[in-house]
């Protein structure tokens, strides 16, 4: 039987805190099976440097792993639906929020490498 979702989780859905909603879950969709690994632990914040280009690329590959992250939420997701453990509109959200982050991203690197090339394409 499915239980009803609380007004916390719901809030927590929408506002992408997606390890409070794993921490919530009632306890037959929490509990772990053997086909579905743990949720991954939050990042460590990053510390800067002092050098602006390795800051931000710590940063790039920090959401770049949030992306992973939320893309593998999704698939997770997907997987407890297909067994009956998750609702639909669930799913939809997370995949919503994972096109989102992946759009984003593309266009974030795209972006980053259109500089690139206009950079080392300058006479000094």
């Amino acid at each position: 039987m499915i239980e009803p979702v609380s007004a916390d989780m719901r809030l927590a859905q929408l506002l992408g805190e997606d390890d409070l909603l794993l921490a919530q879950a009632p306890a037959a969709a929490a509990a772990p099976s053997p086909a579905s690994p743990a949720p991954a632990a939050a990042p460590a914040p990053t510390e800067l440097t002092g050098n602006a280009f390795e800051d931000i690329l710590s940063k790039a590959i920090g959401s770049l792993n949030d992306v992973s992250r939320s893309e593998f939420y999704a698939n997770q997701l997907f997987t407890q639906y297909a067994r009956g453990e998750a609702e639909l509109q669930d799913v939809v959200i997370a995949n919503a929020k994972m096109s989102v982050m992946v759009q984003l991203a593309v266009t974030a690197v795209n972006s980053a490498v259109g500089t690139f090339k206009e950079i080392t394409g300058m006479q000094i």
